[in-house]
């Protein structure tokens, strides 16, 4: 059986169209393998960004922390402060009516001594204030020293001046009226004092300076004359006016 020129031609025309189908699959093969790694990086990418988020909002954690915890020890220093304030307001309060009692009981103290009560009273006022004073010194209570000191107005106050002949004691404190103290290094009550002022002394009129050695010297030449006359009058009574008797040798 004769075969057709014709499709011997188709034969290898076909065969030959049938070569080229098969590329496209080979060359299809690297875009799936690309797609397999992007596939397999896709979850270690995600990993990577949730470990990345939970590190962050640790950070946020740890930062929101550390602050609280200093807002909590400035709060509590501040709660701190504000309860010690106010204890030592409430002691002020307290130790400055003390300080009354204390200024009463030298009031009394000095109106024994005056008034020369007997000792056993006296040394009872004394004996209380001793104590009184120090119980208020281990409250921090202390006395302002300002007699015989340089005025200091930070630490006293004038209410009055008084002459002084000294001038060494110019501007100082010459009396205290009433006792300043301070609590804990701060001054509650400032002192009252007298300060003295140097006034130069009167000098003496020249005439009452001249006239005084004159007058004794005066004095003492009358006395002197006075003798004399005397001296010789008697002598006239007793000689009758004839001289004086020469001496036998």
């Amino acid at each position: 059986m004769s075969q057709d020129p014709g499709d011997e031609r188709e034969g290898p025309a076909e065969d030959a169209g049938a070569a080229p189908a098969e590329a496209p699959a080979t060359s299809a093969q690297p875009p799936a393998a690309e797609t397999s790694a992007a596939s397999e990086a896709d979850p270690l990418a995600r990993a990577q960004q949730r470990a990345q988020l939970a590190e962050d909002r640790l950070g946020e954690v740890l930062a929101a922390y550390r602050q609280a915890k200093v807002d909590n020890e400035k709060y509590r220093d501040r709660v701190t402060r504000d309860v010690q304030r106010q204890s030592e307001r409430h002691s002020q309060r307290l130790v400055l009516r003390f300080i009354e009692v204390l200024d009463n009981l030298d009031r009394a103290l000095e109106s024994a001594e005056q008034a020369y009560a007997g000792n056993p009273l006296i040394e009872g006022l004394i004996l209380v204030r001793t104590q009184l004073l120090q119980i208020l010194r281990q409250e921090g209570l202390e006395r302002v020293p300002v007699l015989g000191l340089p005025f200091d107005p930070a630490g006293a106050e004038a209410v009055g001046i008084e002459p002084v002949t000294d001038p060494d004691h110019d501007h100082v404190v010459v009396k205290e009226l009433l006792r300043g103290y301070r609590l804990h290094g701060r001054l509650v009550r400032a002192s009252r004092v007298l300060v003295g002022v140097y006034q130069e002394p009167a000098p003496v009129p020249s005439d009452v300076a001249d006239d005084a050695p004159f007058g004794e010297a005066s004095e003492d030449l009358d006395l002197d004359a006075e003798k004399i006359r005397l001296d010789d009058k008697l002598l006239r009574d007793i000689f009758g006016g004839r001289g004086k008797p020469e001496t036998e040798d």
